[in-house]
């Protein structure tokens, strides 16, 4: 037998038994129905037993939350999902001026912990910081000081989720729950409602809400009593063809590339906000703002089946 093969039986082995020793979800053995989410998977599953399933499974086409020992299939990687995300991540991207190593990381789900958890491990959909040296690397791991993400790399400063099956209430709860981290900046929350047909034309309703420490003109405080106390705001646009709470089909307005009233801009020193040493822009990040386009992130969406 060549050491390939033992190797692979070895390894084969080493993961029955760790299947027996311990109690880890189940994975379902067909692609469930996007209707049919959330979707339990396991129960009675410890934070360290959730932990490893999702080391084990980050390649997966799921995205999970674990919840008082429940454990849930919460998210797929749909197409029209994982092209909002791609879209939300090229604007992050571009103040680097095209350069592909540049002073601003985007990274696609790296591991943190929950900020409002008990140790069990959250995984946004884009995470934005500097990359060091601009920003401090951790001398401690979480939770520092500075914070870091589960593998010691400086932790995300701006975070930004995309709901497609889950809910507006979940997708606020995640949000949320990144703003307990006083080290993270903003977090932007986009949701995509069903695409419904009316009058032979196809319209999709579509949802994003920012929260930040700092207000702007058209946001409110925080619901969350605890957010709302340290001075958390949030702004929310309604960009879909037509408003997502209104029975009667009615256009948002989001008609238009660069219409002011529809455009998301995040000030990049938030990508570098560094405590207590004052953030400083690197000399070459272009711009002082990210710009999310909902226009076009919306016909982005609307591109996909």
């Amino acid at each position: 037998m060549s050491p390939t093969s033992l190797n692979s039986g070895w390894r084969t082995a080493r993961r029955i038994i760790d299947n027996i020793l311990h109690k880890y979800p189940k994975l379902p053995k067909t692609f469930p129905r996007e209707d049919s989410l959330p979707l339990q998977i396991g129960s009675k599953i410890s934070v360290k037993e959730y932990n490893t399933f999702l080391n084990q499974n980050e390649t997966t086409e799921y995205k999970f939350n674990w919840e008082r020992g429940k454990v849930f299939i919460v998210e797929m990687a749909k197409a029209v999902h994982e092209a909002a995300v791609s879209y939300i991540q090229d604007c992050f991207k571009e103040p680097n001026n095209g350069v592909k190593v540049g002073p601003i990381e985007v990274l696609s789900q790296p591991f943190h912990y929950k900020p409002t958890g008990h140790g069990e491990q959250l995984v946004p959909d884009i995470a934005v910081c500097g990359r060091v040296p601009n920003v401090i690397k951790p001398l401690i791991p979480h939770p520092g000081p500075p914070p870091s993400d589960v593998d010691g790399n400086p932790h995300a400063r701006i975070i930004g989720e995309v709901a497609n099956t889950q809910t507006v209430a979940n997708l606020n709860t995640k949000c949320e729950a990144w703003m307990h981290e006083t080290y993270v900046r903003c977090v932007l929350g986009i949701k995509l409602f069903p695409k419904r047909t009316i009058g032979g034309v196809v319209h999709q309703a579509m949802l994003a809400r920012l929260w930040t420490r700092r207000p702007t003109g058209t946001s409110v405080l925080s619901t969350n009593a605890t957010l709302a106390a340290a001075g958390v705001h949030v702004t929310e646009w309604d960009f879909g063809t037509i408003q997502h709470n209104n029975n009667t089909p009615t256009p948002t307005g989001c008609t238009t590339l660069s219409n002011a009233a529809f455009q998301i801009l995040i000030p990049t020193i938030d990508a570098f906000y560094n405590p207590p040493t004052p953030a400083v822009l690197p000399v070459t990040v272009v711009g002082a703002n990210f710009t999310i386009d909902l226009f076009e992130l919306q016909q982005v969406v609307m591109e996909e089946n």
